[in-house]
Order: C-alpha cells, then sequence, then structure tokens
C-alpha cells in the first residue's frame, strides 16, 4: 500500500510516519521506481507503535521490545509505575495550587518556603519525587494505584484456595491410594491436632508458592483474583526470593499459625495493607503486588471451594467402598469384610472379630487399661463361617449364632458380610454406600424368618427362640424376663448370590439350617 493509503489505514500523519522509518522501526519494502511498498505487517506495526506512544513509552522502549531485548510486560510494569509517580505528582501539585488559589495571595506577597515545604512533608498533599523501587523504610501510601496492597481480602481468600487446594489433594490422594479415613481423623481428633495440621498445610503452600510465582507468575489462588507479583523490574521472583519471602510471610504474616499471635498478626497485616503497605515480606517494597481485573472471581472462588469439598467427599465415598470387586476368592472376600469393619470403626474401636485369609474369624482382645460397657453377657457364639464356592469364587456365606444371654442383639459382622458380597454383584457403588450401611443394618436388625434380595444378593434368616420376648428398648433385642426359665435363641443367615445361570449356591451347613 502507498504511504496515502498507510495514512488512512492507521490515522498517524506522513511526518510521524517517515519518523518511525528513519528510527528503523518500520522497514517497507522498495519497488523498481523507488516508491514505498508498506505490507499489512507494517500497518500492524506502526498501529502497534501508536498504542505504545499513546501510553508514553519512548523509543527506545519500544524499539528493545520490538528487538526482544525486553518483554512487553516488563516495559509495561515500568512504564507503569512511572506514570503512577507522574499521577502523584500531578495530584500534589494540584492539592497545592488549590490551596493557594484559596488563598487569595498576590504573587508579590506570594511567600513560596511554606509551599514549598507543604508539598515536600510526607504527611501533606506529597512529594514532588517520583516513588522509588527501592525506597529506605515503608513506601508511601499510593492512592489510586492498582496495588493488591489495597485488596487485603482478596489476597487472604486467595491464598485460602491454594491451602485447601493442597488439603483437599493430599486427602484425596491419601484416601484413594490408601482407602484409608485415619488422614482426615488425624485433623479433627482435637485442637491441637487441627492446629499441628493447619500448620504443615502452611508450611507447605509456602513452600510451593515460590515455585508457582517462579515458573508461572501466579499461584491459583493469586491467578483467580488477578493478583500479580514481580520484582522492580516487572520479572518472576527468583526461586531464592521467593523462598525468602515465604519464609518472612510465615512468621510476620501468619505467626506460624501460634494461637492469639496469628490472629494479631492477620489484623495487623490488614491494617498495614490498608496504609499502603504490603508487608515486609515483599522485601520493602522490592516486590510489588499489581491487580488485573477478574469478572466473578467471588462465583469462581465460591465454586471452586464448592467442587473441592465435592472432591474430597467422592473420595471419601471411595474409601469407604470395598477394595475388591468382581468375582472374590477368599481372601479378597476376607478383604472386603475387613475393610468395611475398619471404616465402621472410625466412630470407635469395637472388639468385633476380623476374618483370616482362610475366611474364619480372627477375635480381638480388648486393650489393656480399657473398659467396654454392654448388655450383652457371654454366651453368644457365632460358629465358623461355612462357604459356597462356585469355580473357585465365594458365592455364598452361612452365619450361624446361638446365646443363652439375658438379652441378644444383632453383630455387626452380619451386615459387614453382606456388604462384602454385594461388592460382588456389582451393586455397591460409589452413590450408594451411604444408604447401604444403614439399609443392610436394618435389614438384618431383626429377629424373625424372612426371605428379601439386597443388591443381588439372596438374604434367608431363619431364628428360634425360647423364653424370650422382642423389645425395642435399644434396637431390635430379644429380651429374657426371668434368668431362671430356660431361655435359648439360635440364628441362621444365609447370604447367595446367583452363578452365571442364576442359581444360588447353598453353602453347607444350610440344607440342615433350613431344616
Amino acid at each position: 500500500m502507498t504511504i496515502k493509503e498507510l495514512e488512512q489505514r492507521t490515522g498517524m500523519a506522513r511526518a510521524n510516519i517517515r519518523f518511525y522509518e528513519n528510527e528503523g522501526l518500520v522497514s517497507p519494502k522498495r519497488l523498481a521506481n523507488g516508491y514505498r511498498d508498506y505490507s499489512e505487517e507494517d500497518a500492524r506495526t506502526l498501529e502497534k507503535i501508536r498504542l505504545l506512544r499513546q501510553l508514553q513509552l519512548d523509543i527506545d522502549t519500544i524499539r528493545k521490545v520490538q528487538g526482544g531485548a525486553l518483554t512487553l510486560e516488563q516495559a509495561l510494569f515500568v512504564q507503569m509505575t512511572r506514570l503512577e509517580g507522574d499521577r502523584a505528582l500531578i495530584e500534589r501539585a494540584a492539592a497545592v495550587c488549590r490551596e493557594l488559589e484559596r488563598s487569595g495571595v498576590e504573587y508579590a506577597a506570594l511567600e513560596p518556603r511554606p509551599w514549598l515545604v507543604r508539598l515536600e512533608e510526607p504527611d501533606g498533599p506529597g512529594r514532588l519525587e517520583p516513588p522509588s523501587h527501592d525506597p529506605p523504610g515503608r513506601p508511601e501510601r499510593d492512592d489510586g494505584a492498582p496495588s493488591a496492597g489495597y485488596c487485603p481480602w482478596q489476597r487472604f481468600f486467595a491464598r485460602s484456595l491454594d491451602m485447601a487446594l493442597y488439603d483437599t489433594l493430599l486427602n484425596a490422594a491419601w484416601l484413594v491410594i490408601f482407602r484409608d479415613q485415619s488422614l482426615l481423623r488425624f485433623q479433627t481428633l482435637n485442637a491441637l491436632t487441627a492446629l499441628l495440621w493447619g500448620t504443615a498445610l502452611l508450611v507447605l503452600t509456602l513452600a510451593l508458592e515460590p515455585l508457582w510465582l517462579h515458573c508461572w507468575g501466579w499461584t491459583p489462588g493469586k491467578w483467580l483474583f488477578g493478583l500479580k507479583l514481580r520484582d522492580g523490574d516487572g520479572e518472576k521472583l527468583s526461586i531464592e526470593e521467593g523462598w525468602e519471602r515465604s519464609w518472612r510471610l510465615a512468621w510476620e504474616g501468619y505467626g506460624w499459625n501460634l494461637p492469639i499471635y496469628s490472629v494479631w498478626r492477620l489484623w495487623r497485616g490488614r491494617v498495614d495493607a490498608l496504609e499502603g503497605w504490603s508487608g515486609g515480606w515483599n522485601g520493602e517494597g522490592v516486590w510489588r503486588y499489581t491487580k488485573e481485573e477478574r469478572r466473578f472471581s467471588g462465583w469462581i472462588f465460591v465454586g471452586a471451594r464448592a467442587a473441592l469439598a465435592g472432591l474430597l467427599a467422592l473420595t471419601l465415598l471411595w474409601s469407604l467402598l470395598p477394595p475388591c470387586r468382581g468375582e472374590l476368592d477368599m481372601a479378597e472376600f476376607a478383604r472386603n469384610y475387613n475393610h468395611l469393619l475398619r471404616t465402621a470403626e472410625y466412630g470407635g474401636e469395637t472388639l468385633t472379630p476380623t476374618l483370616d485369609a482362610q475366611g474364619q474369624w480372627v477375635e480381638r482382645k480388648q486393650p489393656v487399661g480399657t473398659a467396654v460397657f454392654s448388655i450383652f453377657g457371654d454366651t453368644t457364639v457365632y460358629e465358623r463361617p461355612q462357604y459356597a464356592f462356585t469355580s473357585g469364587y465365594v458365592t455364598g456365606v452361612t452365619l450361624r449364632m446361638s446365646s443363652e444371654d439375658k438379652v441378644v442383639g444383632t453383630e455387626l459382622r452380619e451386615s459387614l458380610t453382606l456388604l462384602s458380597l454385594c461388592r460382588s454383584t456389582g451393586e455397591l457403588n460409589l452413590f450408594n454406600i451411604l444408604s447401604a450401611q444403614k439399609d443392610a443394618a436394618e435389614l438384618l436388625d431383626r429377629w424373625e424368618d424372612f426371605e428379601e434380595d439386597f443388591l443381588g444378593v439372596h438374604v434367608s434368616q431363619r431364628v428360634e427362640a425360647e423364653g424370650y420376648e422382642p423389645t425395642t428398648a435399644f434396637g431390635a433385642l430379644l429380651w429374657c424376663e426371668d434368668e431362671s426359665a430356660p431361655h435359648h435363641c439360635e440364628k441362621t443367615v444365609t447370604f447367595s448370590i446367583p452363578d452365571q445361570d442364576g442359581r444360588f449356591s447353598s453353602p453347607p451347613g444350610q440344607a440342615q439350617a433350613d431344616g
């Protein structure tokens, strides 16, 4: 295109185009007749130059950006700081000008010294010198600057999101890999363990933050709220600078989570931030926060926290599921049972026996120094479980118990056996595990004959009781009013799953039990 067309396209005067060409910022082709031929790329380059010049960048800076000696982000960061200083200077000068005009003094009677002092007072309208990147002490407040120092709550919530992210990922990984809730239990045992976990999480957050800032320039929380941290040259912090900052932040900003002191440090940090002081951990002003606009960051924050809570809930449900599914051999069935027993004990340890790899009861002794209160007696006996197998896989289990106790109740081992088999049928999953635990307990907490299907498992129960009356004082129980009178009860529960032909296998002894 000709220079006239270029003028119309870019809105720049011909003299300006020639000037930038002489400065080497644009290099059009020369036609055979000596006329210049400007390309579409030349037009875009001139439009970029026009934009940067309107942002008050000088020619040398534009040349460095164009040549790659300086990134655009660095150039804009330095220019933004300069413009902020100029704005502060203009505002201070305007304030003194306004006061001087209101005084009504004439030129002949003007005493300049008080007004000069007024301009140079730190607490007055301001100083004439633009702000430095390396002030000797606490930097002066720069009203109106897009600094994150004026967003203490956003900075607080940004780090809380980072901590929530690490907390959720740690717990989720532990739950998925080990199917164990002990890490969550540790965090909620008491105030001391909660404090220890919170401190450990803070240390992890501040240890990872320098890596985020150095490699990416943000942390996830800072990115959400548009909080950018750079050094005085607009570059990302080095790893060493980041770790130095984190160490000071842990002490001066969070007080290492020490009770009361940490609350005071957070409050002090907020007050300082509102006064324009971004904290000693920011290198006495050497490192600087700036703020980019983010739409709906508050709602996204709430959504992110909800998503993290949902992820943790899903992995928690995953940890409750028995680990083995599909066809179960004897060892896998025992593993399912023991896992369900362990998760059931998170509310407190029981004396319910475990299963060994051969599927037999392993009784547990009461820990030394503990006392277990029970309204039941000690004559209840569960016989060795009887199993049915198809092609080496467990397809049926029979549990038989007898008792002459005054009060007889259902034990946990029955519902655990049922749920272990339900995992084999594939109908016990992430979304029904909680309801299945409750429903299985309610199904078996009965002292009557019944046959029902439960998540693909056929349940058959037979009860024989003499000298007992049913009661619901503490759940479904059998109660013997007169211990001197003959009393005895037996219960047989059979759990069966169909084979590929839909037939149920009867564990050994089932025929006798039915008879």
